[in-house]
């Protein structure tokens, strides 16, 4: 109960803060990123539970991070065009929006085993979410450049790559993950990483 409060008040900051500069600029930043963290929100609200999560401190440290560092960035001038950066966003947002869809109520914070996911973007990549993820961040901090939101940026992401090992390490005893790997090789970019 605890951490679902938390997390409505860190999304209610970030939402406040870039709906803040949108009454004071008229520039519509954040909204992709906006968009995404409100869903993410509301999935983890609703996510299934699950007897198989993971135990490893490693795992339990990362996750809030991971998911949630990105919410205490805010607005900042002197970045691209919001034009460029916004439509940036919304590609992230709806390739994660589709990855999270695919997962439904299975959707999950630390690494647990509520079922392996292969089809849509699962089909490119292990973790589309987290790659939709990093599109809308990156777009939100070049159209919002300041130390701490790169700080943030750098933190999450290291967060984010982190949750990807935890959760392959909860999932690799399933034989329906291993047959999975054999056939979807790459983590987090398609025909890189």
């Amino acid at each position: 109960m605890l951490s679902r409060a938390l997390l409505v008040i860190l999304f209610a900051g970030f939402a406040w803060a870039n709906f803040e500069r949108w009454r004071a600029t008229g520039e519509p930043s954040g909204l992709g990123t906006t968009l995404l963290e409100a869903w993410v929100a509301v999935l983890f609200v609703v996510r299934r539970p699950t007897a198989q999560v993971s135990s490893r401190r490693l795992a339990w440290a990362a996750a809030p991070v991971g998911s949630f560092a990105m919410l205490l960035a805010r607005p900042a001038s002197g970045g691209l065009p919001e034009l460029y950066c916004e439509a940036l966003q919304l590609v992230g947002v709806a390739v994660a929006l589709l990855s999270l869809g695919t997962l439904g109520r299975s959707f999950g914070i630390v690494a647990a085993n509520r079922g392996v996911k292969t089809q849509g973007p699962y089909r490119l990549v292990r973790h589309p979410a987290y790659f939709g993820y990093l599109i809308s961040y990156l777009a939100y901090v070049a159209e919002n450049p300041s130390s701490v939101n790169v700080l943030l940026l750098l933190v999450s992401t290291g967060a984010q790559i982190v949750r990807m090992q935890e959760e392959e390490r909860m999932l690799v005893g399933d034989p329906a993950y291993s047959e999975y790997l054999a056939r979807v090789p790459r983590r987090l970019i398609p025909f890189v990483y």
